[in-house]
Formats: structure tokens, C-alpha cells, sequence
């Protein structure tokens, strides 16, 4: 076990659907940590959403967080990477412009807060799910700041709108679906698979064999990087069409189903 490094995503992976870990995959973790295993959490939920699960978990291993955005030491409260939106103030108005007239939720995220221009039912639900409280935009707000932003829609329709906005508007950034309402906008070159190189640095071990799970399109570029690259029985068709290996479905314990392959690779 001291040669594997386990990645896994949050929502959709890790989590079941109540937003819980369920207990076969918090014993197989801790035990998969006992034996000298490594283990850590890339999702694009920020600091205070994913505390929790690294506190359950006994995590001691830094923490991929805005998808890729971020790497969080949560032993010593602090942020190892960062990297954030550069020259963005002319897509932030044109992103809230689009907002006054479309039923979207828009979260910006900077200084490990979520800054909302309009608390409507998505911003709602999102906060209830992430247990992170937002702040409406105000004064403090600087444009030249933020880590990412989370656009939320039930409509197809308004994400592609916002994404043609971002490639039109100039700003070196990048877009990526973290679920099929969820268009993450990131800073350029950003991703979780990007992020795991600069884990690995911070690691500093040649000898690690790499093993990530996920289940959507934000997943994707750590899957191609990882030795072993695993995906849910639910994770969406782009990733079910890659040569990946293919794991239980989330609500079945998948993090404790990988666990045993690996454990049964070693013995």
C-alpha cells in the first residue's frame, strides 16, 4: 500500500446521494491509510464544503479544491497552489448582464467565499448541498480576484451561452461541466489533472503508482494522467468511452470496491 497514491472526486464518487460518505468507504479509506496508503479528495468545492469530509477521514495529504485551482494543506490552513482569473472584469459584466435577464445561478468565488449576484432558487439549492453559506455582491468585491466561477442552469441552452460568452470575450480562462447544470469557469490551463502534477511535486515520491476515480467531464484530466484510472457506474458516456476501468455505481460503495482491487494487487 505504500506505493499507492488514491484520488478520488466528491459528488457523484465519494459521496453518496445524501451527501454522506457512506461507512464501507470511510472504514476501507482509513484502513487503506492504516496500511500506508495515500489518500486525498480532488472536487470543485471550496475550503469550508470540503473540511468535513477531511476531518471524517483522518485526510492528511493536501487537497485538490476549485477544481484544480487550488491545493489546500488543511493541517496547516493554508493554500500550496493558486491560481486565479486574470484580466476578468469585462467577462464579469458581461456574465452578470446575461444573468439579469436569464434564470441562472452565478457564484464567484474569491478569498474562500462564494459572492452571488442573485440569491435565486439554484444559488439556494447549491448552498444547501455544498453547506456553504454565499454573500451578495457588494463594495469588497474585486473583479481581479477570483478563483473561479460556478454558472448553474437547468437549461442547456443558457450554459452554451455562457460558454460562446467566455470565448468571445477574450479572457485567457478555461470552461469545464462538473455536472450537467454546473459550467465551471476556470483560470486558463486549469484542471484537476493539472492539479495532481502539482500535488505530486509538493509530495516529492517517483515511486507512487497513481490511482484516480471519477464520474464527469471535470474528472477527465486527472483519469488520463493516473496509472490506474477508474469510473463509476454512473459517470457520464464521455468518460464510460474512454479506456478507463470501470467501478460499482456511488450509491454502492465504490471508494471501498477500488480499495479491495488494489489491496488484492498487492497481496
Amino acid at each position: 500500500m505504500k506505493k499507492h497514491l488514491l484520488i478520488s472526486d466528491l459528488d457523484g464518487t465519494l459521496l453518496n446521494g445524501k451527501q454522506e460518505i457512506s461507512m464501507e468507504n470511510k472504514k476501507s479509506i482509513q484502513q487503506f491509510i492504516k496500511n500506508g496508503g495515500l489518500f486525498t479528495i480532488a472536487t470543485g468545492r471550496i475550503e469550508k464544503s470540503v473540511y468535513p469530509y477531511v476531518e471524517e477521514l483522518g485526510i492528511t495529504l493536501p487537497v485538490i479544491l476549485y477544481n484544480g485551482a487550488v491545493i489546500y494543506d488543511y493541517q496547516n490552513q493554508k493554500r500550496l497552489f493558486e491560481q486565479k482569473i486574470s484580466h476578468f472584469t469585462s467577462l464579469f459584466k458581461r456574465l452578470q448582464a446575461f444573468s439579469d435577464s436569464h434564470a441562472i445561478g452565478i457564484n464567484y468565488y474569491q478569498n474562500e467565499q462564494a459572492y452571488v449576484p442573485d440569491y435565486n432558487e439554484f444559488i439556494k439549492e447549491h448552498e444547501k448541498k455544498d453547506k456553504v453559506e454565499v454573500k451578495e455582491i457588494d463594495a469588497d468585491f474585486d473583479t481581479s480576484a477570483v478563483t473561479k466561477v460556478l454558472v448553474i442552469s437547468d437549461d442547456p441552452a443558457a450554459l452554451k451561452h455562457c460558454e460562446k460568452l467566455v470565448q468571445c470575450s477574450g479572457v485567457p480562462c478555461d470552461t469545464v461541466y462538473s455536472d450537467k447544470i454546473y459550467l465551471e469557469i476556470l483560470p486558463k490551463n486549469v484542471s484537476k489533472g493539472n492539479a495532481v502534477k502539482e500535488l505530486l511535486k509538493y509530495i516529492n515520491r517517483s515511486d507512487l503508482h497513481i490511482t484516480c476515480v471519477g464520474d464527469h467531464e471535470n474528472d477527465l484530466s486527472m483519469l488520463q494522467i493516473a496509472d490506474t484510472a477508474y469510473v463509476v457506474e454512473n459517470a457520464i458516456t464521455l468518460l464510460k468511452q474512454q479506456n478507463f476501468r470501470e467501478t460499482v455505481h456511488h450509491e454502492h460503495h465504490a471508494i471501498q470496491s477500488i480499495i479491495g482491487e488494489i489491496s488484492h494487487s498487492v497481496s
